[in-house]
């Protein structure tokens, strides 16, 4: 099932940070009122990752305190109980299908290292059940008789993942997968005999896997020697298929049903063609389907009775992007997300498809009415080769047409991502100020095909900057802003995006801010943790070729740099190590460039303590208002 990835949710709270700290000295807007203060829209915050155990406890993650960390609520209880108090926060938690056991997942200081913890639900005893300073645990699929569970650990190999199983009775650990690679279990059959798994290669590139747990033999079931990516879904209620989300043969991921015996594949909703399938995911009888499909980068979700693949009512629901969709029982968790809506987590059930969902969380909205602000106009504009690049334009509500404004174009990380058009209060607040903001999903970003996906593959890198550099020049052509008054934004593979695009048009910003990000592509992959570095080379190009990746590399370019420049990294980052911001800072300063660079100790590929992010906040406004907000329009 797709999930939201860790750099996705990073983006989305810096991305937030950043805009909130834009605007922090702007004049006040037609909205009215008392300017909210920085820290009030930073601490806005509201749970997530919603389960329901059989006896009725909700179960989630949430940050009143700053950190996530898992709660519960009781039935009948008036307040939730904190579950874990770990000093960096949990990383994910997965609650087991009878509701006696939660395996949490915790790293720290941000390295993403996670190690396994189990909780007994109804004590609330905690042990560690695999932890190593330099092992990543993680990927936890449970058995359906709750008394295993499955995961991957790169224990015997830093850059290859196997797969394990875990039984709770004997506490003995077997090793049931082992390949080259990233492979990670997935779903369990009915009766637990039989387990599958996805081996990663890229983002347009993965296999399925069947294990006989019995006598541990594996077998493909996805076409070899075929490149074709293989989302999974799981087993279907009778054992006989599996349903994978897939652009198999074709362009446009859907769901492809894969009969286990014959390994003969077919379209499952060819009515569903001209989208793509975010996700998807079943009930516990495997009766009911959930489809998400990506619709411009909105999540619509569609129920289906199967298998007979009967669309079945759902419950209205805002435009937005659909999440947490989960079952149990007869109940089904879902949460509705978009630009002026946080992600509240709703209850409903498909068995009484009339009546009306009940909100299981609320938003600590710090006292702000979040409904008034506006949401974003999805707009296409044309690049360097006449391709149309889509992106999200968010304007203030009393924006004139003509009227020059400060703009901030934001690249998302990935590559292989997408912009969405989440809550994020900072964006609001940030047009409430008069300020704007572009979103692009340059080529290689995900939710548009496989064609459009590889388009930034390896020797065609920089045609997703020139489609970067043309935003910028949109918002000037259609007399939205002028370069002084823009700026670059972005984090990790965004992060690049910044570098990139500010050494190849340096004309076209006013200022620029990288976080975590990545500027000089040889030393980022040298230095990536092992785990990765196949990934990575899979869409930047090999690391052999250094010819190619010095070509592409912003820190070789950074003499053209115009516009002031804010770094900001995490020490404990795996993914881009702190060596990219530091070489890229000293480069800068021997240059004589006007730079700054702001680093946390504590943190990693983000920032996810509250205090960093109210820290980071402000140095941001201090940076962009001197640099880009008091700019007059020309």
């Amino acid at each position: 099932m797709k999930r939201p990835s860790i750099l996705q949710l990073f983006q989305l709270a810096t991305l937030s940070a950043i805009l909130a700290t834009v605007l922090a000295n702007a004049p006040a807007s037609a909205l009215g009122g008392e300017a909210p203060t920085i820290r009030q829209f930073v601490q806005i915050k509201w749970p997530r990752a919603g389960r329901l155990a059989p006896d009725g406890t909700f179960y989630y993650i949430h940050n009143p305190d700053g950190l996530n960390q898992l709660y519960a609520r009781k039935p009948g209880a008036a307040e939730p109980k904190k579950l874990t108090d770990f000093p960096d926060g949990i990383s994910s938690y997965s609650l087991s299908d009878d509701g006696a056991w939660i395996v949490i997942t915790a790293a720290i200081g941000g390295n993403e290292q996670t190690d396994i913890y189990l909780l007994d639900a109804a004590s609330g005893r905690m042990r560690a059940l695999f932890a190593h300073p330099d092992v990543v645990y993680g990927s936890i699929v449970w058995r359906r008789d709750s008394k295993a569970f499955a995961f991957k650990a790169n224990d015997q190999s830093r850059s290859d993942f196997y797969v394990y199983l875990y039984g709770l009775d004997a506490n003995t650990t077997r090793q049931v997968l082992t390949q080259p690679g990233d492979t990670s279990p997935v779903d369990f059959n009915s009766d637990g005999s039989r387990l599958m798994c996805r081996r990663y290669f890229s983002s347009t590139h993965s296999e399925l896997h069947e294990v006989n747990l019995a006598d541990g033999k594996s077998r493909l079931i996805t076409p070899a020697d075929e490149e074709w990516a293989f989302d999974p879904i799981g087993y279907t209620a009778d054992d006989k298929t599996f349903l994978a989300a897939s652009d198999y043969r074709g362009d446009l991921s859907n769901v492809v049903a894969i009969e286990l015996a014959t390994g003969k594949i077919t379209r499952s909703f060819p009515q569903w063609d001209k989208y793509e399938v975010d996700y998807g995911t079943f009930n516990e009888k495997r009766d009911i389907l959930a489809l998400c499909l990506n619709e411009d980068g909105y999540g619509n979700l569609h129920l289906y009775r199967m298998p007979e693949k009967k669309e079945m009512k759902l419950p209205d629901m805002p435009q937005g992007i659909v999440r947490n969709v989960n079952f149990t029982g007869d109940a089904m968790l879902y949460s509705v997300d978009n630009a002026n809506t946080p992600g509240v987590i709703y209850r409903w059930s498909p068995a009484r498809p009339d009546a009306e969902p009940m909100a299981m969380t609320e938003v600590e909205d710090q006292g702000i009415d979040l409904s008034k602000y506006p949401l974003p106009e999805l707009i296409r504009y044309k690049s360097f080769d006449g391709l149309e690049v889509p992106a999200f334009l968010y304007l203030p509500a009393d924006y004139r047409k003509g009227q020059k404004i400060p703009f901030i174009v934001s690249y998302h990380g990935g590559p292989e991502a997408q912009f969405r058009p989440n809550f994020s209060y900072m964006i609001s607040y940030f047009v409430s100020r008069g300020f704007g903001v572009l979103a692009p999903n340059v080529r290689g970003s995900s939710g548009y095909g496989k064609k459009f996906l590889e388009m930034d593959n390896y020797k065609k890198r920089m045609d997703s900057v020139k489609d970067g550099v043309e935003a910028a020049r949109w918002l000037v052509k259609e007399g939205y802003s002028t370069p002084s008054q823009i700026a670059a934004y972005g984090g990790s593979y965004g992060g690049f995006m910044v570098m990139a695009c500010i050494t190849e048009a340096p004309d076209a910003f006013g200022a620029a801010c990288n976080i975590v990000g990545i500027c000089n592509m040889q030393t980022f992959l040298e230095r990536t943790k092992d785990y990765r570095r196949k990934l990575r080379e899979a869409e930047y190009g090999p690391l052999e070729d250094t010819e190619f990746l010095r070509s592409v590399s912003p820190i070789y370019k950074v003499d053209r740099i115009k516009c002031p420049l804010l770094i900001a990294h995490g020490a404990n980052d795996p993914r881009v190590p702190l060596f990219e911001a530091e070489q890229l800072y000293d480069k800068m300063k021997k240059l004589d460039k006007k730079v700054e660079m702001l680093v946390f100790p504590d943190e990693g590929h983000g920032f996810a303590k509250e205090p960093n992010r109210i820290t980071f906040a402000e140095r941001v406004v201090e940076f962009f208002t001197k640099h880009l907000a008091d700019k007059p329009a020309s």
